[in-house]
């Protein structure tokens, strides 16, 4: 976390850190999983333009405001832009605590790897590769919810 952290600032962002699982280094979820975005969700934000745009830029953590300035884009379309994408569960928000000044609100891109493909069935299926989380990026997974919550 010593990356992120400045005289007047405490980044609640997830370090760069190769955490990796033995086998393939990723973490992966799919369209089965009750918790996670259905597959109309991802495809609906993958189909959008400025969605992709703005995943685009995601390589690193920006704001809203940085993300509006890049893409040239008006405030309230940056923000409905993210909203989808974070119901898609392709972004996530993180709170960069500030000492110095008002906090403020991240995003950064959460996937590595979209897969979508027929089941035997017809029916399509959808897997998500992302990188593997340590210990430091679920702390700033849980205080990003707690100020969601508040």
């Amino acid at each position: 976390m010593s990356d992120h952290v400045g005289s007047n600032r405490l980044s609640l962002i997830p370090s760069n850190t190769d955490t990796t699982d033995g086998s393939t280094g990723m973490a992966r979820w799919t369209a089965d999983d009750p918790d996670g975005p259905s597959l109309p969700t991802v495809l609906r934000s993958l189909d959008d333009d400025h969605c992709r745009a703005i995943l685009s830029l995601l390589d690193s953590p920006k704001s809203a405001s940085e993300l509006r300035d890049e893409c040239e884009l008006s405030s309230s379309t940056v923000y409905r832009k993210l909203e989808l994408l974070r119901e898609s569960g392709l972004v996530r928000e993180y709170t960069e605590v500030r000492r110095d000044g008002p906090n403020v609100t991240l995003y950064e891109r959460d996937f590595s790897e979209i897969t979508i493909g027929v089941d035997d069935d017809g029916g399509f299926t959808m897997s998500v590769t992302r990188p593997e989380t340590d210990a430091e990026d679920r702390l700033a997974t849980f205080w990003s919810a707690m100020k969601e919550e508040s």
